[in-house]
């Protein structure tokens, strides 16, 4: 690790890791790998060891948040599999058909995908199905990574601030070019868990310029609007304004979530809160986008196995709603 040039707030969480969980941690610095980092633990992925990827181009403490943040995360899941309390979000042949068949409804009511050919179709739907599963699985907890650096972890502010702006502008377009081709509700509530994530870390870190009415383009247009201008018709009809709406409520679901004392000393029950605070947040969203059916808490090898024939689920579930060619 010394090649790294770590810094020693960084040293000391990842000892710290490796006491709690009494296991190595493997860092690799690779070109391939993006600017969030990547973690493969083990006790999600059973590769046997637990690996954190940063990218060749960030130095300094831009490389050290990454660490720290895929570090919390670590820790997080393996207290919790530690506990025997450890569940990741997963599915099964029966949730996904539930969370298909909405899709398809909301596609032939949807004036963008109404008309769209059968197989775009076809292959639109198990894609956001995927697509919310994936997001779902991976927010909530960075999310609270981020509120624990901001909250212990002072050193690495001017890092995690300049990291979020450029995440918040990537995440809040990264369904831009497709918009047109997938029903209005999803791009609003995608965007919204990200414009939750926004505000919430703006709230608690004092970042005015986290805000995304100030950071993301498309929705300055409604930082000086009031109430009653907003629900005028004009702005009614508009995807981004929308998007505020839900992601407003999503981040008031956030704080009521978050609830914990993250500045209290770091131990084990800490970060076995952070795991259930995590799942809390998950539920809460399923529950406020309604799709508490689309997916089911289950144990990482089960997921794995699931991912592994994701295949067949998605033959099933377009037989059951389009039949068998």
């Amino acid at each position: 690790m010394a090649s790294y040039n770590l810094s020693p707030e960084l040293c000391d969480l990842l000892d710290l890791a490796r006491e709690m969980l009494d296991t190595e941690i493997f860092l690799h610095r690779r070109t391939d790998v993006p600017t969030q980092g990547l973690l493969i633990d083990d006790y999600t992925f059973r590769t046997g060891k637990n690996v954190i990827a940063f990218s060749s181009s960030q130095l300094g403490m831009l490389k050290d948040f990454v660490i720290a943040k895929q570090c919390l995360i670590l820790l997080a899941r393996g207290i919790a599999a530690k506990n025997n309390r450890y569940r990741v979000l997963s599915f099964e042949n029966s949730t996904a058909l539930a969370g298909a068949r909405q899709i398809y409804l909301d596609t032939l009511k949807d004036e963008n995908t109404r008309k769209m050919e059968m197989w775009r179709k076809k292959q639109l739907i198990f894609e956001l199905f995927l697509l919310f599963h994936e997001t779902l699985s991976e927010l909530p907890l960075t999310i609270l990574a981020n509120v624990v650096i901001a909250k212990q972890y002072p050193v690495m502010r001017n890092a995690q601030v300049y990291t979020l702006l450029k995440g918040s502008m990537r995440d809040m377009h990264d369904l831009v070019p497709v918009k047109d081709f997938i029903p209005q509700r999803y791009f609003v509530l995608h965007n919204g868990m990200f414009y939750a994530r926004d505000m919430l870390l703006a709230y608690i870190m004092s970042e005015y310029k986290l805000n995304p009415v100030i950071n993301i383009p498309e929705l300055q247009r409604f930082r000086n609007l009031d109430v009653k201008e907003m629900m005028t018709h004009r702005w009614s009809r508009s995807i981004w304004y929308h998007t505020k709406v839900i992601g407003d409520a999503m981040s008031n679901i956030l704080k009521l979530s978050i609830n914990y004392d993250f500045e209290r000393a770091l131990d084990p029950d800490y970060f076995l809160a952070v795991y259930e605070c995590c799942a809390d947040i998950v539920n809460r969203w399923l529950v406020m986008m309604a799709m508490q059916d689309w997916y089911t808490w289950d144990s990482a090898d089960n997921l794995l196995a699931t991912l592994k024939n994701r295949n067949d689920t998605e033959n099933y579930v377009t037989d059951d709603l389009f039949g068998r060619e």
